[in-house]
């Protein structure tokens, strides 16, 4: 019964996921840098968290659809050994204004002109993926970055998203409320969350700054659920990706 249990746990059912995408995309030559993303295998689920590389993301775009709307900008910071490591900062804002909006530019405060020296959309996400490789990517409210990295793969080599060892801090903070009628109409805003929680308030909508104030979150919520105890990945994987580890 142990052993069957243990097959249904979400870090198992992310390795074989893993390991079915490896044999199906991992011999193509022309996407290795995507194929790198997986690293070498899994941590161990008894690893201790933050003694993992983990790279805190965020996408600023035009919309929340992928088919029509464009990433803006991307920003991240790397975290070590449980602290933000603000050398490794970078925000790369894309070289296409082709679709900026007045809504798009009120949220997020980017203008076209912004965007003049920017980069092209293959360059930044190179770069990215070369950053990403073999990291725990923590992103608050993971539909956003997962599904425009999925559509840019599949134009740009055919291919799916490889399942990735994700963190959420929009969803550990869900189930962290018991109250189910406010965790389907909690305020799960970024911002909110971190002011439930005590932490400066940054101005919002820019993919750098959220990153950080994303990997400063995750740090308040670790606290609030294990205290000074360092905690193993699976018990912070496992509490909030049951339903989101791709099925076998």
């Amino acid at each position: 019964m142990k052993r069957l249990l243990s097959y249904f746990k979400p870090l198992n059912r992310l390795a074989r996921a893993q390991a079915k995408w490896q044999a199906n995309y991992g011999a193509i030559d022309s996407a290795q840098q995507v194929v790198n993303l997986l690293g070498v295998e899994l941590p161990a689920p008894d690893t201790p968290l933050l003694e993992q590389d983990i790279i805190s993301l965020d996408f600023e775009t035009t919309g929340l659809n992928p088919d029509k709307d464009q990433i803006l900008s991307i920003g991240y910071v790397e975290m070590q050994n449980g602290m933000l490591n603000l050398s490794s900062c970078e925000e790369t804002f894309i070289k296409d204004s082709s679709g900026i909006n007045a809504q798009s530019a009120i949220i997020n405060q980017i203008t076209p002109e912004m965007l003049k020296s920017g980069v092209g959309l293959d360059e930044a996400m190179d770069a990215l993926f070369a950053k990403m490789a073999g990291k725990i990517v923590l992103v608050h409210g993971l539909t956003v970055e997962k599904s425009f990295l999925e559509h840019y793969l599949q134009q740009r080599f055919g291919i799916p998203l490889p399942p990735l060892l994700w963190l959420d801090t929009l969803l550990i903070e869900k189930m962290l409320v018991t109250n189910r009628h406010i965790r389907e109409e909690g305020d799960y805003r970024l911002s909110s969350i971190r002011q439930r929680y005590g932490l400066p308030e940054y101005p919002s909508h820019g993919a750098l700054i959220d990153a950080v104030a994303t990997g400063e979150l995750l740090l308040a919520l670790l606290n609030k659920c294990f205290g000074r105890v360092t905690p193993r990945l699976d018990e912070v994987y496992d509490m909030h990706h049951y339903d989101l580890t791709t099925s076998d």
